[in-house]
Parts: C-alpha cells; structure tokens; sequence
C-alpha cells in the first residue's frame, strides 16, 4: 500500500496484509497510526486493533522510564507497574497525548480506546519477531480479553 507525494515519488505506507477492516468497511492502515502515535516520549509499543470492530482501539506498552518520572513529579502513588497504569490521573494522560498525536488522521482512524499494558511485547512473549514487526495475530489472541474488554 502506498502514496505519491507532491513530486510524484512512491512512498510506501503499509502493507496490504496489515489493512485493518472495520465493521463499517473503512479499510485503515494500522501503521500509519502507530507510527503517528507510537512517536510519543511517553509510549514505547502500540498496537492497533480493529478487525471487523466498530472503531480503533489500541494496545499500548508505556515507556516506563518516562511515565515513574511523571509520575513522581506529579505525586501519583504506585507500588508496581500494574498499578501505575491503572492510576484514573495516567490513563487520563495517555488520552491526551494519543489525541494530540491522532490529530492527523480521520476520525475513523482515531483511537477511541486504549488499554495501557505492564508488560512489553517481545520476541520470548511470541508478539513480535526477531525483526520486531508485530504479530498481529498473536496478540489478537492473545489479549482477547483486554481487546473484548474495550469493546
């Protein structure tokens, strides 16, 4: 899949196989959005899903680093990980910032729901390959239950 630019030059944006479907029939580049999105200081993994759903949603693996130093300076208590991103004042944060990033996109291609996760996506967890390109169908399965939990 791809695009020309102004000076007619082919700019390939994502693969076919990737596309993501929506129940409404919007075919949506699922990289372009990560790739806008998973920009962020704060983010370190994304994921999107979408396949025959209403809407985008997404997955995502914070930059822990980032987030306890935020965190610290903000007050926000934690005692692990899973905790942290559970904090009403973290996921009201990470809403603002995949909004500001998803500035640039459709509104069907927006992200209406994430799931914040404690645990990054790795090779050993079989979520991406040694390349690291997401295996899309791994995690779908995966994260059923937190993907099932959005919608």
């Amino acid at each position: 899949m791809g695009e020309f630019d102004e000076d007619g030059f082919l700019r390939i944006t994502d693969r076919i196989k990737d596309l993501i479907i929506t129940s409404g029939g919007k075919n949506i580049a699922p990289l372009h959005i990560e790739t806008l999105v998973g920009k962020d200081f704060f983010i370190d993994q994304i994921v999107t899903i979408g396949e025959r759903k209403q809407f985008i949603s997404a997955l995502v693996v914070p930059s822990f680093d980032a987030l306890e130093t935020w965190a610290q300076k903000k007050n926000i208590p934690y005692a692990s990980r899973e905790e942290l991103i559970r904090h009403p004042e973290v996921i009201r944060f990470y809403r603002k910032r995949i909004d500001f990033h998803s500035k640039k996109l459709a509104q069907y291609e927006s992200i209406k729901k994430f799931t914040l996760l404690a645990e990054p996506f790795t090779i050993e967890g079989e979520e991406i390959t040694p390349t690291l390109k997401l295996k899309r169908k791994t995690i779908n399965g995966k994260y059923k239950h937190l993907i099932d939990a959005m919608y």
